[in-house]
């Protein structure tokens, strides 16, 4: 399943090293919903983690 654009603005911020306090601030949006975001992200995606997102995202 593909990511929605607001999955991959969150994604992408998180690979390149971004804090859930700092994605949520740029979003207006609380860490909680973040955190929700990155674990559907996360299944989507079939990683663990963050650093498995730069692996996946970035390479």
């Amino acid at each position: 399943m593909p990511l929605s654009a607001r999955e991959r603005d969150i994604a992408l911020m998180a690979a390149r090293g971004r804090t859930s306090r700092e994605i949520a601030e740029a979003y207006v949006l609380s860490v909680r919903t973040v955190e929700n975001h990155l674990g559907r992200i996360y299944r989507k995606l079939g990683v663990s983690g963050r650093a498995d997102l730069a692996d996946v995202l970035l390479a």
